[in-house]
């Protein structure tokens, strides 16, 4: 800072060293010049304040901020209805709400059914209903995702728009009353975002590990991938713009998941092909992960769970399971990946239709052919390697059930 004392020094200075004023003016010049940015910068802000626009960037931080905080709340409390949703009295005495899971079934028309189901009533093989309708049976099938009642929930388009909302603010499935017991139709399943121009539901993200997750994972159907920063969150939610993630014109957006900087991905085509990824190695642009077949595409992608099993399920009903050592970590993109079954089965049309990481105490979700969803304990599917229903199926995942040890050893 120049003061007055500091003026009177230098005048002393260069009157008794003359030579000492060049660089004495030099300095004052230099000092000068930040002080005239620094001058430039404040104005610009405050012309900022005066006309609204830093106001709003501090509003949207702070909203942001508060979205945040109210994540970690609901993920520690699991309770949404206080901030986000009215539940009836009746709703929440039937049972407490961190026993309450959501199992959410949707296809890429942005049609939704959810059921709400107690960890307490999973005693065994569970089913939910019979879905009825021509999606059912299309190239595409609907898919699953499974999360607690207090998750909030993410829309991803195949146009890299986006949309979030509790999970607990959209409707239960509506029974029919004109068919058989636990009959449920397309036709009545909820649209609580409908999909525009063109664009597809690409897929469902639960987001409420965002604050403490280090990026966004996206994945494409012809296994391209990269990876968002979640500092960009912000943006990206104010916004309601992630990206489509694709770089080929018949592609489109597969999934997107949340993960930290230390984790493996697992991409898994309908082909039977697998790639352990760690996501060091992708980068922010969209690139090719697994290399895939003319006719293949992915068939589930999701953040490797060390210590649990790799449940890969193909059409027919049948499960390969994959340990931590049966997984190779591939250390380029662009790679084939490991078969997970031989090409004697491939040729004989077997088929993966989706995979997760589970545990003896944890549970899989299925959507079979006929349109029966069942849940089922995962320690029966590992111990027979087989599903109990030979019928086809369309979707497969696992989940653990909120509130700890599942009850899947209970007779059925």
């Amino acid at each position: 800072m120049i003061t007055p004392e500091k003026i009177e020094e230098w005048i002393k200075e260069i009157q008794a060293r003359p030579v000492s004023a060049p660089i004495i003016l030099q300095y004052i010049a230099n000092r000068l010049r930040d002080l005239t940015e620094r001058n430039e910068q404040l104005l610009t802000e405050n012309l900022a304040l005066l006309s609204g626009k830093r106001v709003a960037e501090y509003e949207q931080k702070i909203a942001h901020l508060e979205y945040q905080l109210d994540l970690l709340k609901r993920q520690s409390s699991g309770d949404s209805s206080a901030t986000l949703s009215e539940r009836t009295d009746q709703e929440i005495t039937r049972a407490p709400r961190q026993q309450l899971f959501n199992v959410l079934v949707y296809n890429q028309y942005g049609r939704l059914l959810r059921f709400e189901v107690s960890a307490n009533s999973l005693t065994g093989v569970l089913l939910l209903g019979q879905i009825h309708g021509q999606e059912t049976s299309e190239a595409e099938p609907p898919r699953i995702l499974i999360v607690p009642g207090s998750e909030e929930i993410m829309f991803v388009f195949t146009s890299g728009r986006i949309v979030t909302a509790p999970a607990s603010v959209m409707p239960e499935a509506s029974l029919s009353r004109d068919a058989e017991r636990g009959a449920v139709h397309w036709d009545r399943a909820v649209m609580p975002e409908e999909p525009r121009g063109g664009e597809r539901l690409a897929c469902l993200t639960p987001v409420s590990r965002l604050p403490v997750s280090d990026y966004f994972v996206q994945v494409s159907r012809r296994g391209f991938v990269k990876k968002i920063r979640t500092a960009m969150a912000q943006s990206i939610l104010a916004n309601h713009y992630l990206g489509s993630g694709v770089k080929q014109a018949l592609d489109r957006t597969f999934n997107v998941f949340l993960g930290g900087k230390d984790d493996h991905i697992i991409l898994v085509s309908h082909e039977g092909y697998l790639l352990r990824l760690e996501l060091s190695k992708i980068t922010s642009s969209t690139e090719e992960g697994i290399r895939l077949g003319s006719a293949d595409h992915l068939a589930a992608s999701c953040v490797y769970q060390p210590g649990k099993t790799l449940l890969l399920m193909t059409q027919a009903g049948k499960a390969l399971q994959l340990t931590s050592d049966r997984l190779d970590a591939a250390g380029v993109l662009k790679t084939k990946g490991q078969s997970a079954f031989s090409a004697q089965r491939r040729e004989k049309g077997a088929r993966l239709v989706g995979a997760g990481c589970a545990s003896e105490d944890d549970w899989a979700a299925c959507l079979h052919q006929d349109g029966q969803l069942v849940l089922y304990p995962a320690r029966e599917i590992l111990a027979s390697g087989t599903l109990p229903e030979q019928t086809d199926l369309l979707t497969f995942e696992t989940f653990s059930v909120p509130g700890g040890k599942s009850r899947g050893d209970s007779p059925r």
